[in-house]
This record gives structure tokens, C-alpha cells and sequence, in this order.
């Protein structure tokens, strides 16, 4: 077997580079011969491996290419990018499938394009919803809420929706255009979701000929004894501060439970974070290395998105370490959560009821019960490299039929 991934980076810089990066590691250690196409340097060490063969286009990120209107330009349709693809899929053997993980930074649609004239049959990962939606998040930033518009319609084309402004939500819409356009050409595209949740959001507005499987991130983590989580008071938030990740309604909410609450990461809503809770204790980013110390010094984990977030690692990274978590219900990782056993779901915006699931996480008892149920939970089915890579080949495997018995039909 053999595979292309497209990303638009080579180094690890946040979690679809990771997922890309790591999930071609797995798969040359499986067995498979990997073409790694990327734009964006550096390339990490995770690449060197007899089976994985590093193809690097001299991309930039869209935003830092000279002046707004090429940088524009260039994310709407980067013609050297689709150049560079082209000829490399035109070298590659019949059958290899191409897996496409990001391309909205520096490939752009031209990315898809080139992989429909290929021929080649074609799997896109949903770490964002960019295939449908022009600002990728499925929010409306200015209304502080999920979008209630079909992606692409006159309303959507009209709403004022962006986090930056209405001309930079013509550019996603232009880009949008030319990524529907490049979709629609593709014969039989298969969308690799990454939780159940995100699949039931994205279908009804991706191509009607298109399939579409769930594979789970992977999160190695190494097995220890959970934390003692009842010996623990703080609420631990773990992220960008930003509008959609709602790290202001968690301030508010814990400031009305009574319950220390720490806040890890960086972002432009720590000013109103700490507005809504004086009292918020707040840390800088952390090495990966450390991100489960700060997980085990905590009571419970919480994730209280306003958007409807697709996969984020956390949770399970909570779990593995027995600490419960209080999530929004409108996530990905809700569909693991066995609500008032292993964890806390919630409305998401609502402060009241966070505050109540708070509260009720006080209880020491009730903390130990959750955290305990959690850790059992998760190593029942822990979200190993080797499970993700094998459903990734069975994924594979089924696209890879998908032509054959398109022609038998036929």
C-alpha cells in the first residue's frame, strides 16, 4: 500500500500537523510507503524513516506573503502549489491513495484540484470544517454562537461572521468557492472524521457522492496510576483563550460555584478571563512533556466550547489520568462521556449549569467516583497510534475497492 499526505506543515505547530505528522510515522512503521508532501518548514525528526519520503514545496503561510491582496490571491488558488502537486501525483504508482490533512495555510484549493485531475483516489481528514465552511469553525464570531446558515447561500455570503472582518470573510468565501468547485470534481471522496459528533455536523453540507468514516485521533499516554483528584480543588482549563472556547463563561462559572479555577494557554480574551474571576490563577503554555502534570494537579478538566469542536486531544488526555471532565455537549469528545459517571456534560454558554456541574464536582467522593470510572473508561480503548493506523489502512482499504467495483458495475 501506498500513500501521499498533504500538509501544509512539517513540523508539529498545532494538532492536524501533529495527527498528519504522527499518522505517517505509524503507517511507514505498518508497512505502508508514504509520500509526505509539505510546504511549510521545518521538517520534523518524526519524518526520518526508510519509508517515508519527505517531498517539500517552498510554500509560505498565505498571511505572510508580501502584501494583502497576493497573500489573498495565493489562498484562493495557489498556482505553483497545484504545479507542484500535479507533477508529483503524476509519478506515483496506480492505486496510491491521497490523504489530504490540512491545505487551507499555504497549498489551498488548488490542492484538491490537483488531486481530482489526478485520478487518484482521495481521503480528507475533518480536523475543521474548511471543506464546507468559509471561516472553517462553523461560528459566527460577531453573534458568539454555532452558525445557523447553509455554508455557502446568500445568507452565508452576507453575514458579517468573521473573527477578523467582512473583507477577510470575502477572501474565505472566494476560497470557498474554488474549494466546493474542486470538491464536487472528486469521484468518490472519503471524509475521515474525528468523532461520530463531527461527522453528523459536516455530512449534510460536504458532496452527496462523497463516503465517510470516523477515525479517532491518536494520544499516546503512558499507563499509571490515576490521579488523586479528590485530594485536588482547582477546575483546570487547558487552551487558547479565545471567543469559541468560552474560557470567560468557565471564569464566571467558577467564581459562582466557589471552586478554584486555573487557566493554561494564551490568547486575547485573558483580559475579560480575569474580569469575569479576579481570583482565576493563570500559567503560560507548556512542553507537551508537561501538559498531564498540569492535568493531574487538577480536580476536573473542563472544555466549555461555544463552537461545535471536532476532536480536541484533551479530554482523552484527561481521562487516561482519571481526571473527570466537564465539557460541552455540542463537542466531539461528548460521545465518550457517560454523563454523570465518568463526567459532566453541559449546555454549552450556560454558566448556571456550569456552575452546578462544578459544584457538584466539589464533593470529594463524587470527584474520585468520576475520575475512577474516566481512567477505566478510557485504557478499555486507549487512543493508541497502532488503533488509529490500523482503522486508517481499513479506511484505506475500503477506498482503495471503491474504483475496482465502480468498474465492475459499470
Amino acid at each position: 500500500m501506498r500513500c501521499v499526505i498533504v500538509s501544509d506543515f512539517g513540523a508539529v505547530n498545532g494538532g492536524a500537523a501533529k495527527v498528519a505528522i504522527e499518522s505517517a510515522r505509524g503507517l511507514a512503521e505498518a508497512g505502508v510507503e508514504v509520500v509526505f508532501a509539505c510546504a511549510i518548514g521545518p521538517v520534523s525528526p518524526r519524518l526520518d524513516h526508510p519509508r517515508i519520503d519527505v517531498q517539500r514545496f517552498e510554500g509560505e503561510e498565505i498571511w505572510k506573503v508580501g502584501g494583502r491582496i497576493a497573500a489573498a490571491r495565493q489562498g484562493i488558488w495557489n498556482a505553483a502549489a497545484h504545479a507542484f502537486l500535479t507533477a508529483l501525483l503524476a509519478r506515483q504508482p496506480a492505486g496510491t491513495i491521497v490523504h489530504l490533512h490540512q491545505w487551507t495555510k499555504a497549498f489551498s484549493p488548488a490542492a484538491i484540484a490537483a488531486v481530482g485531475e489526478s485520478g487518484l483516489p482521495v481521503a480528507i481528514t475533518m480536523h475543521d470544517y474548511f471543506s464546507f465552511c468559509p471561516t472553517g469553525g462553523y461560528f459566527d464570531f460577531k453573534a458568539g454562537a454555532p452558525c445557523a446558515r447553509r455554508p455557502m447561500s446568500g445568507g452565508c455570503m452576507a453575514a458579517n461572521c468573521d473573527r477578523e472582518s467582512y473583507a477577510h470573510k470575502l477572501v474565505r468565501v472566494a476560497r470557498q468557492w474554488r474549494s466546493d468547485e474542486a470538491l464536487r470534481a472528486l469521484a468518490q471522496p472519503l471524509f475521515i472524521h474525528v468523532s461520530d459528533f463531527a461527522r453528523d455536523v459536516a455530512r449534510a453540507f460536504l458532496p452527496r457522492q462523497a463516503r465517510h468514516v470516523v477515525v479517532e485521533n491518536m494520544m499516546e499516554a503512558q499507563k499509571r496510576p490515576p490521579a488523586e483528584v479528590a485530594g485536588n480543588r482547582h477546575a483546570l482549563f487547558l487552551g487558547r483563550f479565545t471567543q469559541e472556547k468560552a474560557g470567560d463563561v468557565l471564569a464566571r462559572a467558577a467564581r459562582e460555584a466557589g471552586m478554584p479555577v486555573r487557566f493554561v494557554g494564551e490568547g486575547p480574551l485573558r483580559a475579560e478571563i480575569l474580569k469575569a474571576n479576579p481570583a482565576a490563577d493563570f500559567g503560560a503554555w507548556v512542553p507537551a512533556e508537561r501538559v498531564f502534570e498540569e492535568i493531574e494537579r487538577a480536580r476536573c478538566l473542563v472544555l466549555p466550547s461555544l463552537w461545535y469542536e471536532p476532536g480536541p486531544l484533551v479530554v482523552a488526555e484527561a481521562r487516561s489520568r482519571g481526571v473527570p471532565v466537564v465539557l460541552a455537549r455540542t463537542t466531539g469528545p461528548a460521545g465518550w462521556i457517560r454523563d454523570g459517571e465518568d463526567g459532566l456534560l453541559v449546555d454549552g454558554g450556560d454558566v448556571a449549569g456550569l456552575a452546578a456541574a462544578l459544584a457538584q464536582l466539589q464533593d470529594d467522593e463524587t470527584a474520585r467516583r468520576m475520575g475512577e470510572a474516566a481512567y477505566r473508561h478510557y485504557w478499555a480503548d486507549p487512543l493508541t497510534v497502532a488503533r488509529h493506523v490500523a482503522r486508517t489502512i481499513a479506511a484505506y482499504e475500503t477506498l482503495a475497492r471503491a474504483p475496482q467495483a465502480a468498474s465492475a458495475a459499470g
